[in-house]
């Protein structure tokens, strides 16, 4: 066994480090160390091990070659295999095709075919390149990462844990998707709170849902979060949902999206548009279950059916968005450009698409009726 300054190193077998080139013996019959035996010392099979000041363990690597610099500073291993920890604390098993060490334990780098295991929160990162910050915990794996957990999967062009934080952060073409149901997010940055089952992202994001691997819905906004507990994704800052089935497109300064439940809301103002009967509505606030096919809209709701130049005001709207009909109380205004008209009442129920609408408590107090037959 043989120590070198602050490295620890266990020799499992040695079977080259003798140098190929070294100068003869001098002349004077004593021996001294070559220059060349000092740039090239490698051994085979060994443990490296640090340490931290109160003797706990910082980092074991086991590598099937070991070459040192000539400080003896720096060693370049092959094929290693260890493990990382945090004062004794087992954080991640380790594996590369290459590696470097710093004498000083400041920094670890791992080189090519990059396996990171997390065991304590069932984590393993793939990559091209790995860094370890010994003082901080932090782990950074670069290059083409993927990242496997139970709850998620990821890809990005780099993965930072922060393991004393409890996060990962995915930078640079991020897609981080829930497992189950599968509901993707993209964006250049998304950080993962693993503790509280959080995923959120502070730049443009888009979020899709799966179903039998076909997009079903889609959804964008400048900042993002996700609960993987509860299911529900909001977007804030310009946010938009596009719904395949009902053809619906949905837009808010805030909109939060149970996409287990299929549930739409927003506590602002909210616009809705049926693509297909090119009708709109908008409102203070909104909430939708896009299960039932039902919105309920509320505060200044305005509804406008492109096709007839119709438009209906009311405090409350009801919306049954498959059979393309609602209900409307309070201060109810229904307006139609051709042939014009105007009909105001406290209740309203009627139909965008072929214009029938029955208001009631108008002056009169009697219900009045008004069908309108297109040409």
């Amino acid at each position: 066994m043989r120590f070198l300054p602050l490295w620890i190193i266990l020799f499992i077998g040695i079977s080259a480090c003798t140098p190929t080139n070294i100068q003869p013996p001098e002349t004077d019959g004593q021996s001294k160390p070559s220059q060349e035996f000092e740039r090239t010392l490698t051994l085979d099979d060994v443990i490296l091990e640090q340490a931290d000041e109160q003797g706990k363990l910082l980092w074991k690597i086991k590598a099937q070659q070991v070459s040192y610099s000539k400080d003896q500073k720096m060693a370049t291993v092959k094929n290693p295999v260890g493990e990382l920890y945090d004062q004794g604390k087992l954080l991640y098993k380790v594996k590369a095709d290459t590696g470097e060490f710093e004498q000083n334990s400041k920094r670890i780098f791992l080189r090519n075919n990059i396996v990171a295991t997390d065991p304590n929160i069932g984590l393993v990162l793939k990559g091209k390149e790995l860094e370890w910050i010994v003082q901080q915990n932090i782990l950074v794996v670069r290059n083409t990462v993927t990242a496997d957990h139970a709850q998620l999967q990821g890809v990005a062009r780099e993965v930072q844990v922060f393991y004393r934080q409890k996060r990962a952060e995915f930078w640079d073409k991020a897609t981080v998707s829930s497992k189950n149901p599968v509901v993707k997010l993209q964006s250049d940055h998304i950080v993962w709170q693993w503790d509280q089952q959080l995923l959120t992202s502070k730049l443009k994001t888009q979020i899709e849902r799966y179903q039998n691997q076909t997009i079903t819905d889609r959804g964008i906004g400048e900042t993002a979060e996700l609960n993987l507990k509860t299911q529900i994704a909001t977007l804030r800052k310009n946010a938009q949902i596009a719904l395949s089935e009902p053809p619906l497109q949905i837009s808010s300064q805030e909109l939060q999206w149970n996409y287990d439940k299929r549930t739409i809301s927003s506590p602002q103002f909210i616009t809705i548009i049926e693509r297909e009967q090119q009708i709109t509505l908008t409102a203070n606030q909104g909430w939708g279950d896009l299960k039932d096919n039902i919105f309920y809209l509320t505060g200044n709701v305005v509804g406008i059916g492109q096709k007839r130049q119709a438009q209906l005001n009311a405090n409350l709207v009801t919306w049954y968005v498959a059979e393309q009909s609602f209900s409307a109380e309070g201060n109810v205004v229904y307006r139609q450009i051709e042939p014009p008209f105007n009909l105001m009442g406290e209740k309203a129920v009627g139909k965008f698409e072929n214009d029938t609408v029955v208001v009631t408590g108008g002056n009169t107090g009697a219900p009045v009726v008004t069908e309108i037959v297109p040409d």
